[in-house]
């Protein structure tokens, strides 16, 4: 005990020649390794403007933050007349994965359950089920369709041609009654690095679409592309 109060004492009194170095002490003349800071309290006026400052952060923060979140919300957002289409290219099959608001391609989300709609669902069915007419391949790849799959929550998969089963989790029905439609097509081409191209007949089919979203993933490139009336061609190589 006397050790360790006699060791404390010492690194008292190098503290206190540390601050106050005398005239003969070996740290008279040396800085001191540290910075001594003296407080000094503030005085009302500049409290006041601190708190001021203070809130007027806060409040900017909280209309920012909003504003921050827009962009991931639009991205996931269910927009009429846009669609999306995610094209693969392995080997010799061609998949395309078609997401879409179901309006774009009967004009309404709400369940086919009268005569009119379910014949509108079974109309769309056949329509995407000859894929080869709806995405055109070039003639040399010589690609034929092996597979089409349709989902929707708003229609029953009899109507889709499919059989009987529950929907995929991809195809959902939001909060508001928005319905969409999920679509895989497969292809197998014989000579595929002769696919250089694919017209896509989305437009002239349906005629909801306004534009479609591409991401394209090829052994050679990936690209993305947005697709119009005007402009519905999707180059491979």
């Amino acid at each position: 005990m006397q050790n360790y109060n006699a060791t404390l004492l010492q690194d008292v009194t190098i503290i206190e020649e540390l601050l106050h170095p005398g005239q003969n002490s070996a740290w008279a003349n040396r800085p001191p390794p540290f910075t001594v800071i003296h407080y000094r309290k503030p005085s009302l006026m500049e409290t006041r403007t601190f708190a001021r400052q203070v809130t007027a952060f806060a409040a900017s923060s909280l209309l920012l933050f909003p504003l921050l979140s827009i962009p991931a919300q639009a991205h996931e957002a269910h927009v009429h007349g846009v669609g999306k289409l995610d094209v693969a290219l392995d080997g010799n099959t061609l998949s395309l994965h078609l997401d879409s608001p179901l309006v774009n391609l009967i004009g309404f989300e709400h369940t086919a359950s009268s005569p009119k709609d379910r014949q509108a669902a079974q109309d769309m069915a056949k329509a995407l089920r000859n894929a080869g007419k709806i995405f055109v391949t070039s003639a040399a790849a010589a690609c034929t369709v092996s597979q089409v799959k349709l989902v929707s929550a708003a229609i029953t998969p009899t109507l889709l041609g499919e059989t009987a089963s529950a929907p995929k989790a991809g195809a959902h029905e939001d909060h508001d009654g928005h319905a969409d439609i999920d679509a895989d097509f497969v292809f197998q081409c014989a000579a595929p690095e002769r696919l250089q191209q694919i017209d896509v007949k989305l437009f002239d089919a349906f005629k909801g679409f306004v534009s479609i979203d591409v991401q394209l993933v090829t052994p050679k490139r990936q690209a993305a592309a947005k697709l119009t009336l005007s402009s519905s061609v999707i180059n491979l190589q």
